[in-house]
């Protein structure tokens, strides 16, 4: 342990429990400032407690400067954001008003489009309807059979056609072309025909 003397004239005030408890030498920058050989005077604790009050008057006062400005800054602020939102929630009434009109609109054209399709729909009616009666079937068979000598044929599948110069064509069913031969036949004699 250091003893009372080494301790005195290391340190200006007090004395010191323990061997390295205030060595100041490892605070760092502290024995910058002073030059070579000298020791630093350390501080009286009534220099202390003033430059604590110092600092502390200081701090509020800053804090007191900030809290000024803050309500300043609050108090402009206020009544800006506030004129802004006012202005905003206007302009989106205006535009929800406008919306509805268009809306409204909208509705009464739809309305009318519908109505104009119902009336539609009901002169097709009429229309088909009409047409339905301007034509007599058996009168338009009896005009094919004995104008245009047209016969029935025989089976459903079959159609037979005439002419006034007696010529005759019949219509083949389906199940005599089915092969496959006759078939690639048949395409070979239209591409020949088509290209000779």
């Amino acid at each position: 342990m250091a003893t009372a003397a080494a301790i005195g004239t290391r340190y200006a005030t007090g004395a010191v429990y323990g061997s390295e408890a205030y060595d100041l030498r490892r605070v760092p920058g502290y024995y910058e400032d002073i030059p070579q050989g000298e020791t630093k005077v350390l501080p009286t604790p009534e220099e202390l407690a003033r430059e604590r009050l110092e600092r502390r008057a200081r701090e509020r006062a800053q804090e007191r400067a900030r809290a000024q400005e803050e309500k300043r800054a609050q108090a402009f602020g206020l009544p800006v954001l506030g004129l802004i939102g006012g202005v905003a929630a206007a302009a989106m009434l205006v535009l929800m008003l406008l919306g509805f009109v268009q809306l409204a609109a909208l509705s009464g054209q739809t309305n009318a489009v519908r109505a104009e399709i119902a009336a539609l729909q009901e002169e097709n009616e009429a229309i088909k309807v009409r047409y339905e009666t301007t034509f007599d079937m058996d009168e338009i068979e009896m005009y094919a059979v004995n104008i245009l000598g047209m016969v029935k044929g025989d089976t459903e599948d079959q159609v037979i056609y005439t002419s006034a110069l007696g010529d005759r064509a019949q219509v083949l069913s389906k199940d005599e072309t089915s092969g496959l031969l006759a078939r690639l036949s048949a395409f070979f004699k239209d591409i020949s025909e088509y290209f000779g």
